[in-house]
C-alpha cells in the first residue's frame, strides 16, 4: 500500500531507484543488517546518552579525562548490547576488532570537539549551554512526511544530524535530508532554524544556510514523491541501473530479487 507519510530516508531511496523504494516500502521485503547501519546506531545511542549525564559530578580539574572516560565506557556499553548482531554481520570476525577501534576514533574525535567549547571554570553552565534536545520527533500531518532530527539547539535554532560514514561533504543526499528537517522544524515550531548541518564525526561539522528557498524546495520534493509513489504495481518503479546496483565488495540489498525478476520476465517473453 502507499505510505500515508514518508520520511527523508524513503524519499532518498526512493530518488536513487524507485525499484528499490518499491520492494523496501511498498512490498515491505526484509532488509538487511549491516555493520555499518548497527555501528551507526550504537553511536547515536552513545551521544544521546551522554548528554543524560549529571555534569554537576563531573570534577572541573579532570574534566576533560572524565568525559572522555564516559563516551568511552557508554561505547563499550552499548558495543555490547549489539555484540550478536554485530558476530552475525562481520566476516571474517576478526575484523570486528577494527570497526571497534575505527567507531572509538569517531567517538573520540566528537568528545575532542566538544572539550575545546567547554570552558573548565565555567563547566556547568558551559555544558548545558552546548546540550541538544536528541531525537526529537517532527511531524508534518500538511505535508504528511516526518522523521527524528539527531540534535535540535533551541537558542541557536540549529539541528544537526550525525554521520558516522567517509563522506566530509553534504552530498545532495544530505541536503536533501536537511532541507525536509528544517520544513518539519518549521512546522512544528512556527519559524526556520538558523542553520541545519552534519557533523561527519570523524571529520567536523558542515553546515547549510536556511532559507525559504530551501524550504520550499523539501515541500516540492514531499509532493513529487506522494504522487510518484500512488500505485502498487512494480511495473511503475523503474530500475535505475548502475553503480549502486553492485560494486566490488558487495550489492544491493535487493540486488539478487531484481535479477529474478529479469529472469522471470525474459522467460515469458521467450515464451511467444
Amino acid at each position: 500500500m502507499p505510505r500515508d507519510y514518508h520520511s527523508a530516508s524513503s524519499i532518498n531511496v526512493y530518488k536513487q531507484c524507485p525499484r528499490k523504494y518499491y520492494y523496501q516500502y511498498i512490498k515491505e521485503l526484509p532488509t538487511k543488517k549491516s555493520i555499518h547501519l548497527i555501528r551507526g546506531n550504537i553511536v547515536h545511542s552513545v551521544l544521546e546518552e551522554f548528554f543524560k549525564i549529571d555534569i554537576n559530578e563531573i570534577s572541573k580539574e579532570n574534566f576533560d579525562f572524565e568525559l572522555r572516560m564516559v563516551t568511552l565506557d557508554l561505547l563499550k556499553k552499548h558495543w555490547l548490547d549489539k555484540k550478536g548482531d554485530i558476530f552475525e554481520v562481520v566476516s571474517p570476525k576478526e575484523k570486528i576488532g577494527f570497526y571497534f577501534e575505527e567507531t572509538r576514533e569517531m567517538i573520540g574525535c566528537w568528545i575532542n570537539d566538544l572539550l575545546d567549547k567547554l570552558e573548565p571554570d565555567n563547566l556547568v553552565e558551559s555544558f548545558n549551554k552546548l546540550k541538544p534536545k536528541t531525537e526529537v520527533e517532527v511531524v508534518s500531518d500538511k505535508y504528511k512526511v516526518r522523521g527524528y532530527i539527531d540534535a535540535v539547539f533551541d537558542e541557536e535554532g540549529i539541528i544537526l544530524d550525525y554521520k558516522t560514514s567517509n563522506k566530509d561533504y553534504i552530498t545532495e543526499e544530505y541536503k536533501l535530508q536537511l532541507a525536509i528537517y528544517s520544513l518539519l522544524f518549521y512546522e512544528k515550531y512556527g519559524k526556520m532554524p538558523s542553520k541545519a548541518g552534519i557533523n561527519f564525526l570523524r571529520f567536523g561539522e558542515e553546515y547549510i544556510l536556511v532559507d525559504k528557498e530551501l524550504i520550499e524546495f523539501a515541500k516540492n520534493e514531499v509532493k513529487k514523491i506522494h504522487k510518484l509513489t500512488q500505485s502498487n504495481e512494480i511495473g511503475d518503479y523503474p530500475k535505475c541501473q548502475g553503480p549502486l546496483c553492485k560494486w566490488g565488495s558487495g550489492e544491493c540489498e535487493f540486488y539478487q530479487i531484481c535479477i529474478g525478476e529479469d529472469m522471470k520476465n525474459n522467460q515469458k517473453l521467450n515464451k511467444f
